[in-house]
């Protein structure tokens, strides 16, 4: 059984057009305002999440004990596609240096920890659409061994026309319309957030991820909700609200693989996916923060998620403080 991981600040944003930097302080505006697609969804969610948790800090030396963990699908795709664009149409000369480091898919995660002093671990995941739990469950850890004192975790995914072609081309159809949307959270333990008088929205309590080598099939799921419960140290009983990540095409795997798993228990399940749409890396962000609002306080969650690409991934969490 693992310790929990308290959950101090939180945020999203889903854009319809532009994304929503008015909030920002202004010296974060100005780098979000020439900065990318990815960059923008990075900063407007995570600076939100940060002065939630009362640690939003955008000058001074970098903060080594405070790092960031992402998740993303896509990536930097759509930026590596406009600076194809100009090469092969324009030749060297028309190469962007801004748009090249902005071409590795860490750029979002480098320009959030510059602009809010986060010096500590800076990591990019990438597990398809599982890639936002993926990334809270690497940031836990992170946590848990005393390698920050709090981290920003989350996930986001840019799209465009681009990166949809791409995906039908690919035969990736997650069955409800894609939409854009980032997701970040701020996490610490418990012991720092009471120390400092955080509010605690709630805690991670353990979390697996996995892979499901033929689709359709539910024995990687059901590994890793189980391998997510016995690091929570959570019984199936317990379990008062699930988050159902998988697709339309997914859900009777997902479906097979939470019998399992649970034992034959039938919590509770809300599909936000079917309402809103895939959001790919921002969620399974997403599925806890619609869990958190669902559950009553103190009650325990899981939380899946479940891609076309094979990549599955399930995180125990637990509404408000625990105390």
């Amino acid at each position: 059984m693992s310790a929990p991981v308290a959950i101090t600040g939180a945020a999203a944003v889903t854009p319809a057009g532009e994304v929503p930097l008015d909030a920002l302080p202004d010296a974060v505006q100005g780098r979000a305002l020439r900065g990318e697609r990815m960059t923008q969804l990075a900063l407007a969610a995570a600076g939100p999440a940060l002065s939630a948790a009362g640690l939003a800090v955008c000058e001074g030396p970098p903060r080594p004990e405070v790092g960031v963990v992402l998740g993303t699908a896509f990536g930097c795709f759509l930026t590596n596609v406009e600076y194809q664009r100009r090469l092969a149409e324009g030749g060297i000369g028309a190469a962007s240096p801004r748009l090249f480091a902005a071409t590795v898919s860490n750029a979002a995660a480098g320009e959030l920890a510059i602009a809010y002093r986060l010096g500590g671990p800076s990591v990019t995941v990438s597990a398809g659409a599982a890639s936002g739990l993926v990334a809270l469950g690497h940031a836990a850890e992170l946590v848990r061994a005393g390698r920050v004192r709090a981290i920003v975790a989350g996930g986001l995914d840019a799209l465009g026309d681009a990166v949809l072609e791409w995906m039908r081309d690919g035969g990736l159809d997650p069955g409800v319309p894609a939409t854009e949307a980032a997701a970040v959270l701020v996490l610490e333990t418990a012991g720092s957030a009471r120390a400092r008088g955080a509010s605690i929205l709630g805690t991670i309590e353990g979390h697996a991820a996995g892979f499901e080598p033929r689709g359709g099939e539910s024995q990687g799921l059901a590994a890793a909700v189980a391998r997510a419960l016995g690091d929570a140290g959570v019984p199936p009983a317990d379990i008062e609200l699930v988050v159902s990540g998988a697709g339309p095409g997914a859900a009777r795997a997902e479906d097979e693989a939470l019998r399992a798993a649970l034992g034959g228990l039938a919590p509770r399940r809300i599909r936000p996916k079917l309402a809103r749409g895939e959001a790919f890396g921002a969620a399974g962000p997403l599925g806890l923060l619609a869990a958190f609002a669902e559950a009553a306080r103190g009650a325990a969650v899981l939380v899946t998620d479940v891609c076309a690409s094979g990549h599955v991934a399930a995180l125990v969490g637990r509404v408000g403080d625990g105390a």
